[in-house]
């Protein structure tokens, strides 16, 4: 009750943040200012079951399914139990679908749980490879698989007398490599041909040497330990390597571990292998096609694509989303709402765990930013009501998936009201015909601001093939809100909470959503004070006239020349008339006849409307002009 001095011992020289003191055996916090007072009810509540973050790791065999393929886990541990060997399976799916996470699953069951039956060997090929050359990597991965078999050998001398003969080969494998072009590693490279060929005086290929050391040492560790049939083989984050260099070590691992008791299991995408194989095929099309797949088909037995269509993302967003706390337990219990966030993930980030967890941690911190604010300004906790938060978890949806979607709301919330307008503002191809009548007959693309949507769309080929899908989140969002008159208000406020999360090239200041970082500068010219800079602009070309009358509309371009198209910044009256009659308006210059004009020598002008000082960053049509308003013409123009 009321301010209370801090306890001596505590300092107040460091830093706000870092003067946030716990109380010892309670869930509140406090907060000690610069004076070493604790301000008035300046406390923090802190649950203990709280969770600020959702780690992203892979999951443990200890952990709950959240995402329901317990079934596909436990078909693929029968299926490897009862296969003939030597075979290799790859688990493909893109960044963050579960691979590693599955193949944890795997490795407990066959190799970690009570009367597992294989030896495991894990080889992470992403940590092997850093820090090294293409070559280099290919051998690391190689020595760390063996040595892993060779760790189970009981038979020390035997274990030792293999590694001289084996790191014989790799000595040799390391001077072939340097032979090999780095540019040209790939299926191409030459490092597998080579390592495969005979010669007189060697009768027997390295590859074959290699292949038949570790035959000797596979046969003695399952000699030793009976109770185990075989070995499986798990190697990761191939896909996070240079693909020329991941379908160099696959066929290397297919040429020497082609042998009985061993199974593979590779975390790998299809299209890594195409990337890889552009070196020898070129890019991938119709006509070829076949021998990419072939090339598959030869070293992999059983693709599995992670069934990340069928993740049960209802049960993981409900468990999280509780843990950080974003929803009560009670919101949470009813059904509905897991079904509306589950239709708006689908429509946005998708069942990828990887960015489900990232949404999930962006929204934990928006909610921390909210408790803190207020914390610290002395104000009540805003409690926000069940819609908001929906709104804000579609927000960062948004901002997680389609990123410039989400930086064109941040620009422009009011998304209902986009039109030709914004479609020029950001150089936005026109519709074909084709294109024009088939989104008419599209509920999701029949309103203007749709249409804009789609245009928006065709700027990425990513967002091109979910031009559906983001209508449908935008036309979702605007059904939550139900007041298209508050739609920008409302957009803006939530906006503003997660543009701290937002990743974004940019050079200027960050703002506020709907702001345009507006240039409110005053600028002197021959003794008068101009706030609004389209006065200025006028003033200033009317004044250039009246000292040069016998200026044409060429002339006046070439004098204040700043951009390509000088047309946009002055434009002949007769054409913005033309213009004007058959659109209804002009965009930056106006929607009447009656606007203000100059008279030049040969005919009369009406001045852009539209100047901007930065854009992203960078000088524009405003900061240009003034440019040469100083350095070519030689007016002053002081900023105010």
């Amino acid at each position: 009750r009321g301010a209370m001095k801090a306890p001596a011992h505590l300092s107040v020289k460091s830093p706000p943040e870092r003067r946030i003191f716990a109380l010892r055996k309670t869930n509140y916090a406090y907060y000690i200012d610069s004076k070493g007072n604790i301000p008035n009810n300046i406390y923090i509540y802190i649950s203990r079951n709280m969770k600020s973050s959702i780690i992203d790791v892979p999951r443990k065999h200890t952990q709950e399914d959240l995402f329901g393929i317990q079934v596909y886990q436990e078909a693929l541990i029968k299926y490897i139990r009862l296969t003939d060997t030597p075979i290799t399976i790859a688990l493909q799916g893109e960044w963050g679908s579960g691979k590693t996470s599955l193949m944890n699953l795997l490795r407990y069951n066959l190799c970690e749980s009570e009367n597992a039956s294989y030896f495991p060997i894990w080889i992470n090929t992403w940590q092997y490879s850093l820090m090294k050359t293409p070559q280099q990597a290919i051998i690391s991965i190689l020595e760390g698989i063996i040595n892993q078999i060779g760790a189970l050998n009981p038979n020390q001398s035997h274990w030792n007398e293999s590694k001289k003969k084996i790191g014989s080969i790799f000595k040799k494998m390391a001077t072939v490599g340097t032979k090999v072009a780095v540019g040209a590693v790939g299926i191409d490279g030459g490092l597998v041909d080579e390592l495969l060929a005979n010669d007189a005086a060697q009768p027997e290929s390295d590859i074959i040497q290699l292949k038949n050391e570790i035959l000797k040492l596979i046969d003695t560790a399952l000699l030793q330990d009976t109770s185990k049939c075989g070995f499986v083989f798990y190697i990761d984050d191939l896909d996070r390597i240079d693909p020329p260099v991941a379908v160099e070590i696959l066929e290397l691992l297919k040429n020497i571990f082609d042998l009985e008791r061993c199974v593979f299991v590779l975390a790998i995408d299809y299209d890594v292998v195409i990337k890889g194989l552009k070196p020898k095929f070129g890019e991938l099309t119709d006509a070829n096609e076949r021998e990419f797949r072939s090339f598959f088909d030869k070293i992999i037995q059983l693709p599995f694509s992670m069934p990340v269509a069928s993740y049960n993302i209802d049960t993981f967003l409900v468990d999280a989303l509780g843990k950080i706390e974003f929803f009560t337990q009670q919101e949470l219990d009813d059904h509905s709402l897991a079904e509306t966030l589950s239709e708006i993930a689908h429509l946005s980030v998708g069942s990828n765990p990887r960015s489900l967890k990232r949404l999930t941690n962006t929204l934990a911190l928006i909610s921390i930013i909210n408790e803190t604010q207020c914390s610290s300004q002395n104000e009540e906790e805003v409690t926000y009501d069940r819609q908001s938060k929906v709104l804000n978890f579609a927000m960062v949806c948004m901002q997680i998936a389609y990123p410039y979607i989400y930086n064109q709301l941040t620009e422009e919330p009011d998304f209902k009201a986009w039109n030709e307008k914004i479609a020029s503002k950001l150089k936005l191809r026109p519709l074909t015909e084709m294109e024009q009548v088939s989104l008419d007959s599209a509920d999701e693309f029949d309103e203007v601001w749709e249409k804009i949507v789609y245009r928006m769309c065709q700027k990425e080929t990513f967002l091109s093939s979910r031009a559906f899908s983001v209508s449908l989140l935008l036309n979702k969002i605007a059904e939550l809100i139900n007041n298209d008159e508050q739609l920008g208000k409302i957009v803006s406020s939530i906006l503003e909470l997660s543009a701290v999360t937002n990743l974004k090239a940019f050079d200027g200041p960050m703002k506020k959503p709907g702001e345009r970082n507006r240039d409110t500068s005053s600028y002197r010219f021959n003794g008068k004070v101009y706030t609004k800079k389209t006065e200025f602009v006028y003033d200033v070309v009317s004044y250039y006239v009246n000292e040069h009358p016998t200026t044409t509309h060429e002339g006046l371009k070439e004098a204040f020349f700043f951009k390509k198209n000088m047309d946009r910044v002055f434009m002949d009256y007769e054409k913005y008339l033309e213009l004007l009659n058959e659109k209804g308006a002009v965009d930056f210059f106006g929607r009447r006849a009656d606007i203000p004009t100059i008279q030049l020598a040969d005919k009369k002008v009406v001045i852009s409307t539209n100047w901007p000082t930065m854009v992203s960053g960078k000088p524009a049509e405003f900061a240009k002009l003034l440019e040469v308003l100083q350095k070519k013409i030689g007016y002053k123009v002081e900023n105010c």
